[in-house]
């Protein structure tokens, strides 16, 4: 599964890199609207970053129709290269600015999708990703992280190798079971990464181990005690 972290601020984006290995990190118009900073000043250090440490970023058009979708496509990809993801809406623009991009050979996510056939559409127009908003699945009433199950399970019967990008999840347990099932990607919040491997059991355990340790050798290290090399 490749991870993201769905955030505009680029030093959080750092400090879960630092810890976790992600793939990259996801953006929308929403968020980026979060940030007290200039864009041209955060999109010159998103640059900078897939730059250096080759992961991905995701970021979506503004434009209303086709023709503007793919215009703003072309620019973004000229300004972050290759590593970048354009996001395109799941509306009839966006899926026939999906056709024109994949022409050009531009890496494509459509985006807020809420059913199977909307993201099913997208993969047949050619999208790389397809990502589905789990929450905002479950608003409406039917099943998030369902939907993901009938989109995997129909992507695998149709051969087509357009990755799921779950997203908007609420809970930890949403992102397990869509790992489980063999959802393709997901994006989280940086606090979101931290849950994901804690575990109470975990802290016990490791406690444990450093008092039977403390009690024994006291503050010395498990280093402490290789044997010296001979001379």
């Amino acid at each position: 599964m490749e991870y993201y972290v769905d955030i505009a601020d680029i030093e959080k984006v750092r400090a879960v890199n630092e810890y976790f290995p992600i793939d990259g990190f996801t953006t929308n118009p929403n968020i980026l609207t979060k940030t007290d900073r200039s864009l041209e000043a955060l999109f010159t250090e998103y640059r900078a970053y897939i730059h250096e440490t080759g992961q991905k970023i995701f970021v979506q058009v503004t434009g209303q129709t086709a023709g503007e979708m793919v215009g703003q496509a072309k620019q973004l990809h000229a300004f972050f290269g290759d590593r970048l993801v354009v996001k395109l809406p799941a509306i009839r623009e966006g899926y026939k600015a999906c056709r024109i991009c994949k022409e050009l050979g531009l890496t494509i996510c459509i985006t807020v999708v809420h059913s199977t056939m909307q993201a099913l559409i997208a993969a047949k127009a050619g999208a790389d990703y397809t990502a589905p908003y789990i929450s905002h699945i479950d608003n409406l009433g039917a099943d998030g992280v369902h939907c993901v199950v009938e989109i995997v399970k129909a992507f695998d019967r149709s051969g087509y190798s357009c990755k799921v990008l779950g997203a908007s999840f609420r809970t930890v347990e949403q992102v397990n079971k869509l790992a489980i099932v063999g959802c393709h990607a997901v994006t989280i919040t940086p606090e979101t990464f931290d849950m994901l491997i804690a575990h109470p059991s975990t802290d016990v355990s490791m406690t444990g181990f450093y008092r039977a340790w403390q009690e024994k050798y006291g503050t010395r290290q498990v280093t402490d005690y290789l044997p010296k090399p001979e001379i």
